[in-house]
């Protein structure tokens, strides 16, 4: 059985689909069987990996009588079910196809080593869903100054999870990114994020580079041959960073 992995923060620009990505290529370059799906109606992780949004794409999930195939990024080991106009009308549907949808989850899981859900940056339905279907939630956070109250909000959303739909739901941790050593600010909410949020961060902080955005605008991963040094250290940075999550979830890694 495969492992479910959901990436969600209910805030824009935090690098949600920077870290979808490059989790999901790492991987894939590590011999796993990968499947993402993308539930922002944005679809911006389709389009990193050039998918069209689909007629039937990841709303199709929570219907019954939808069939749903996944669509191939890299042979028949690493697909993806990309975003659909349906998403923008999935908070009108009852809320009983999440039963569905984590039945559907779980057969995928029997198929792929990781599935991993890009969520919209919302506390809605297209959130919870993924939440309630999961093994493993993470979130990507900017120390900001609106940062903390927003992760809070969060973990009381995960809190009710376990408590009532997925008790199994593991918190990985928030991943600390475009982070800048010199800013007083930033460390000081870092701190914060510390001593509210115990043993619930991370260890590898994403500096904030230009490498990361330059490895985006070209839809490949920022280790995929760095251009100079600062390009390799954002990548020593980045493969810190999901190895440490494929260890927090236990993933066999194949060198």
């Amino acid at each position: 059985m495969g492992k479910i992995l959901t990436v969600a923060i209910h805030k824009g620009g935090t690098g949600k689909t920077t870290i979808v990505s490059h989790l999901a290529l790492y991987a894939h370059s590590k011999k796993l069987s990968v499947l993402i799906i993308d539930m922002d109606a944005q679809a911006n992780i389709s389009a990193f990996f050039h998918v069209e949004s689909a007629k039937t794409g990841a709303s199709g999930l929570f219907l019954k009588d939808r069939e749903v195939v996944p669509l191939s990024i890299g042979g028949e080991t690493f697909k993806l079910i990309p975003a659909d106009e349906g998403l923008l009308g999935i908070e009108r549907l009852p809320f009983e196809t999440v039963q569905i949808f984590r039945q559907r989850l779980r057969t995928f899981a029997n198929t792929f080593d990781l599935v991993i859900l890009d969520t919209p940056p919302t506390m809605g339905f297209a959130m919870l869903a993924p939440l309630i279907a999961s093994d493993f939630a993470l979130s990507p956070v900017i120390p900001d100054a609106f940062s903390v109250r927003g992760v809070k909000t969060l973990f009381a959303k995960i809190k009710a999870v376990r408590a009532k739909q997925n008790p199994s739901l593991k918190f990985l941790g928030l991943v600390i990114n475009r982070w800048n050593s010199r800013n007083v600010q930033q460390v000081e909410m870092v701190r914060k994020f510390l001593e509210a949020l115990p043993g619930q961060i991370i260890a590898n902080p994403l500096a904030d580079r230009s490498a990361i955005a330059n490895a985006a605008y070209e839809s490949k991963a920022v280790w995929d041959k760095p251009n100079g040094g600062a390009a390799r250290i954002a990548a020593q940075e980045m493969l810190a960073v999901m190895q440490e999550i494929m260890g927090k979830m236990g993933m066999r890694i194949n060198s």
